[in-house]
């Protein structure tokens, strides 16, 4: 796991890092954006990986009025921005390289004495989900000027996550410990969970990248859970993971088997469970053999008794409150006002994917 390891100071707490998609299916990115919040005037900005292994280089940045919760591409060249004020926007990247502001739905997430956060965005194809401090599951086209749908939570709980799970099925997690899959076609929750009996947050939510059925969940009290949802009694197995809550999960893209974790404790964690992997047919970008190979592996026996080799590739002073994996390169945004450059990482694994 040994590689590269970057710290440029930004000089503003990094709240979101996400990694710009690849042009091709098989290409890598070497561009990223990062969003800040608890500033003055808060900024999303775009930022340059140099091929040499020297420090990244701002490209372009706007500012953002509120903190900025979390960012999510809806295509390559656009991508959609929460904020603390309620609002969803959408930016686009320019051909000039800059940021241009597009559409902004104001104050979807508000309680009735004023706005609510937006914790959390999901995006499949052209629907963007969004879910908030308010409780509200907020369905939105970049295409339309206002959101297509407003899902209400049951009991009025902040919601802090929210992934798809498939086209119509979204998972959102909450403030109480519950997991809810909503079926878009219908007007209330398919599913309800329950994560723990203690009622402890599910701060993230994390989709495995070719198995739909597969969630990972980061908890309030540091915990990693890892859901198999055609059996949703209960997780399949509950990791101690953090000394704090869990800031996000991650697996990798396309080597699904490593799954990565950051968390209020400052540790950035590497999960390797393909020591007790069966040999895989994957090809790049995680398309799968039907033998099903190394992506069964999280909900096998050896990761139920815990055997999954973990390692701190990075610790901080400060919460690291965001990270994103592409190919080799893992990217994350701390509040001790840096953004990490994680280079080389898993390379022969990938390697042999591509060729």
């Amino acid at each position: 796991m040994a590689g590269s390891k970057l710290r440029r100071y930004v000089g503003q707490k990094v709240s979101v890092v996400r990694w710009r998609p690849p042009a091709t299916h098989f290409g890598d990115t070497n561009t990223f954006l990062a969003g800040t919040w608890n500033d003055v005037e808060n900024t999303v900005g775009v930022w340059h990986t140099p091929e040499s292994e020297d420090d990244p280089v701002p490209v372009a940045s706007l500012s953002h009025q509120g903190d900025i919760s979390d960012i999510q591409y809806v295509t390559r060249d656009s991508f959609m921005v929460g904020s603390s004020t309620g609002a969803v926007r959408l930016y686009r990247h320019s051909a000039e390289g800059d940021l241009e502001s597009i559409n902004c739905w104001d104050k979807v997430h508000a309680f009735t004495t004023g706005p609510a956060p937006c914790t959390s965005l999901a995006c499949s194809g052209e629907q963007i989900a969004s879910v908030g401090e308010d409780g509200k599951l907020v369905i939105i086209n970049p295409n339309q000027k206002k959101p297509a749908r407003v899902l209400e939570g049951v009991g009025g709980c902040s919601l802090y996550a929210v992934m798809f799970v498939r086209t119509h099925e979204v998972l959102t997690s909450s403030m109480q410990g519950h997991l809810k899959l909503w079926d878009l076609r219908a007007s209330q929750p398919a599913k309800g969970l329950l994560f723990s009996p203690d009622q402890v947050a599910v701060c993230n939510l994390a989709g495995h990248p070719t198995q739909q059925h597969l969630v990972a969940a980061g908890g309030e009290d540091g915990t990693l859970a890892l859901w198999d949802m055609r059996n949703t009694a209960h997780p399949f197995t509950i990791i101690a993971a953090h000394n704090g809550p869990v800031c996000q999960v991650q697996f990798h893209p396309v080597a699904p088997e490593h799954l990565f974790t950051c968390g209020m404790d400052g540790q950035l964690l590497h999960w390797d469970a393909s020591a007790s992997a069966k040999p895989s047919h994957l090809s790049y970008k995680g398309t799968q053999d039907v033998s099903g190979g190394s992506v069964t592996v999280w909900l096998g026996s050896e990761v139920s008794r815990g055997a999954t080799d973990t390692t701190c590739i990075l610790q901080s002073p400060l919460p690291i409150n965001s990270l994103d994996v592409e190919g080799a390169t893992l990217i994350a945004g701390s509040d001790n006002e840096a953004i990490y450059v994680l280079g080389q990482l898993l390379k022969k694994r990938i390697d042999d994917m591509m060729y």
